[in-house]
């Protein structure tokens, strides 16, 4: 089977969903249009010269129904966009976050399936991390388009409530902003020490790549892969007094409470 998708925004986490579509090994095989559909065609002039990528200013235009319409805008869009597109009997994926399937349930018909998905931008290179919740039974043509568009993207699991969702947009849905935040920090340390700005990204960028391919190829206990590093009365063991006095932990799990709690908030 190759799919026609419909893509509603392409925005950050729009374009890396494509751009991970396409670079897939087998993509060729796995789409059979991929259409844009966002009042600007600046947006998605980049991806223009596949020509499986088409752009149309709304819905109304497509030249055929898709199989699956993949909702990738601000959840405060959602209310106005979702109308335009009851006609079509699509399966519907929303990468929305806050917004609950009671939502989807209230403006489109009670025939659709919707699939709530929360992925995160790494899917642009397939190292994202998508968690996905349905309002219903998934057929298996369902679930097969579903891994047509998502198998090899990264690191998939299915949960059971908008709940749960919520939590996985609070860790893996807003953590790339986390670890970049931390690379920031990182390399400002670089700096310090006296570094010029491009060396110390670098020093940064590839000690946060080597260590967490290490960690993920190793599979690990994180604690224990630290204590490795770590030697008593030893330089790595000066930095670590200093986060644990920082109390990076709890700083960590209040950050990642306080994005969950906006998440529910979304839910309006």
């Amino acid at each position: 089977m190759r799919l026609r998708v419909a893509l509603v925004g392409c925005g950050a986490m729009g374009s890396a969903l494509l751009r991970g579509w396409l670079t897939l090994s087998d993509s060729e095989s796995r789409f059979k249009n991929i259409w844009v559909i966002t009042p600007h065609r600046e947006s998605a002039v980049h991806f223009l010269d596949d020509s499986r990528v088409e752009w149309f200013a709304s819905p109304s235009s497509l030249p055929h129904s898709p199989d699956i319409i993949v909702f990738a805008v601000k959840p405060h869009l959602l209310e106005e966009i979702l109308p335009l597109y009851k006609s079509f009997d699509s399966l519907i994926i929303s990468v929305a976050s806050g917004k609950p399937l009671s939502f989807y349930k209230k403006v489109l018909p009670l025939s659709h399936t919707i699939v709530r998905a929360m992925p995160n931008t790494p899917v642009e290179i397939h190292k994202g991390v998508i968690a996905f919740l349905a309002n219903t039974t998934l057929t298996p043509d369902q679930m097969n388009m579903i891994n047509i568009c998502f198998k090899d993207m990264g690191f998939c699991l299915w949960v059971s409530s908008d709940n749960e969702i919520d939590k996985i947009t609070a860790i893996s849905g807003s953590g790339p902003a986390y670890v970049f935040y931390m690379i920031e920090a990182f390399a400002q340390g670089a700096e310090s020490l006296g570094f010029h700005k491009e060396m110390a990204l670098s020093l940064a960028v590839s000690t946060f790549w080597g260590s967490s391919v290490y960690a993920h190829d190793l599979k690990g206990s994180p604690a224990v892969l630290r204590k490795n590093v770590t030697s008593p009365q030893g330089t790595t063991a000066a930095a670590l007094n200093v986060l644990e006095t920082g109390n990076l932990h709890a700083l960590m799990e209040a950050a990642m409470k306080a994005a969950y709690t906006r998440a529910k908030e979304l839910r309006g």
